[in-house]
């Protein structure tokens, strides 16, 4: 009866764990600033690399909210540094 008991509890910590983990890749870096959300992640990278190289904004990175599908886009944002 401790065995089960003990496996049970041990997942429903990982999963506490996990959950919490998990809301925190979406934070923002801190410098940066949100460009705009694109739907697909080739759209994003191009856009990005546009603005660098035109001197809009010194760096820029493309978080993935929802990856795209055989079915439909995604969601990606583009985040820049000035």
């Amino acid at each position: 009866m401790k065995r089960p008991l003990a496996a049970l509890t041990l997942t429903a910590a990982t999963l506490a764990t996990a959950l919490s983990l998990g809301s925190a890749a979406h934070a923002e870096v801190p410098g940066y600033v949100k460009q705009g959300s694109y739907g697909w992640p080739d759209q994003c990278l191009s856009i990005g690399y546009q603005g660098k190289i035109n001197h809009n904004w010194s760096n820029y990175y493309c978080e993935t909210i929802t990856p795209t599908n055989w079915m439909a886009p995604g969601m990606y944002y583009l985040w820049v540094k000035y």
